[in-house]
């Protein structure tokens, strides 16, 4: 399996910041050039990918930045051919194919092929990193996929873990990723906000080990839900 790395990291904290500058252009059509130069090379492919994802939050949520949304979904799929146990592009596309209604459920009318896709998706992923190699923010892959079965209106499948078991068995240690870290806290601050008091404390205690360094997780953990965490 193809885990997260720091370079992984600077080049979305890179794009990112480019795309929200307006300079991401030249960025991207470089990294387009090198993914097409070498159409075998999972890395270049990755690399194009994730730069297109972290773009994404500079585009308004409009009918028109739709397009922008299936363009990087497409991009990762290609890495996925070349890789598919590469880790950050199944759970972006996972991501991508929830978000593109409009977030997580704000307008989800007619996105049922999309949530199945991710669906289909993070239960790949969980069955992969289950075997040796475990990371802590493999908790994420389990949070969205809670996620997902909430906007899918559909039960957990029976094969796979209690989201609750494995927020118990995480490891409590940031996971120093300060750019991705912000698409890995996603879920779980989606899910403490609509879940009861018992799992909302257990979902903040890892959200704040694992993330406290995301703007997300540091505002939760200040606003009047602040007694969760304790």
């Amino acid at each position: 399996m193809r885990l997260i790395t720091p370079a992984d990291d600077e080049l979305y904290g890179l794009a990112s910041a480019a795309g929200k500058l307006g300079r991401a252009d030249r960025l991207l059509a470089m990294l387009e050039g090198e993914s097409a130069a070498r159409p075998d090379d999972g890395e270049a492919a990755g690399r194009y990918a994730l730069a297109m994802m972290a773009v994404l939050p500079s585009v308004s949520f409009e009918l028109a930045a739709h397009a922008p949304f299936t363009a990087a979904i497409e991009a990762l799929g290609a890495v996925l051919a070349i890789e598919p146990d590469h880790w950050l592009a199944r759970y972006g596309r996972a991501r991508l194919q929830a978000l593109i209604p409009g977030g997580y459920g704000l307008d989800s009318a007619g996105s049922g092929d999309e949530l199945a896709c991710a669906r289909s998706d993070l239960n790949y992923l969980i069955d992969l990193q289950s075997g040796p190699g475990y990371q802590p923010y493999f908790v994420s892959a389990h949070a969205l996929a809670a996620v997902l079965d909430g906007l899918c209106g559909q039960a957990a499948p029976a094969s796979r873990p209690s989201l609750l078991d494995e927020l118990g068995a995480c490891p409590l240690v940031n996971v120093r990723l300060p750019a991705l870290g912000a698409v890995l806290c996603e879920p779980l601050v989606t899910l403490y906000l609509g879940s009861a008091e018992r799992e909302r404390h257990t979902i903040g205690e890892v959200a704040a080990a694992l993330y406290a360094d995301q703007a997300a997780v540091a505002a939760l953990a200040r606003s009047a839900l602040q007694p969760a965490w304790r």
